[in-house]
């Protein structure tokens, strides 16, 4: 997964994440940008681990999920998307404000609702970035 920061990752998919993890899925959030001191924290709470956006040392993911913001103003990692969506081994998953830009493909809508684990979680993660609300329902598009 690659987000903006850290409180965007919890806030926008912290319930994703965290059900991914506790299925035993190996999930790592890089960060497109610095990573503030503690704030790996939460990320660690939900199970996953941090990284930068620029480790390039990672195995093909099964799922790649990236911040629009993220999508539209950071060349290689938009490309890096593409390029997994082109073999159809790895589903993208895009979230955010921004709504992708047109390309050679289909945005479609898609929602994740959390387990209640994952919101318990998600509440502690959050907590510890200072925030203390998230959406119970998760939005996204996936790229078809």
């Amino acid at each position: 997964m690659v987000a903006t920061s850290v409180a965007d990752a919890v806030t926008s998919i912290g319930g994703l994440i965290f059900d991914r993890a506790m299925a035993g899925w190996d999930v790592t959030v890089a960060i497109a940008g610095d990573i503030e001191g503690e704030a790996d924290r939460a990320i660690r709470i939900l199970g996953a681990r941090v990284a930068t956006a620029e480790s390039d040392n990672a195995p093909r993911p099964h799922i790649l999920a990236v911040a629009s913001d993220v999508f539209v103003t950071n060349d290689p990692v938009r490309r890096l998307a593409l390029a997994a969506r082109k073999g159809h081994a790895t589903e993208v998953l895009v979230w955010g404000r921004r709504r992708p830009p047109k390309l050679n493909g289909t945005f479609v809508p898609r929602r994740h609702r959390p387990s209640a684990a994952a919101q318990v979680f998600k509440s502690h993660a959050l907590a510890a970035r200072g925030t203390f609300a998230g959406p119970a329902e998760e939005g996204f598009y996936s790229m078809a």
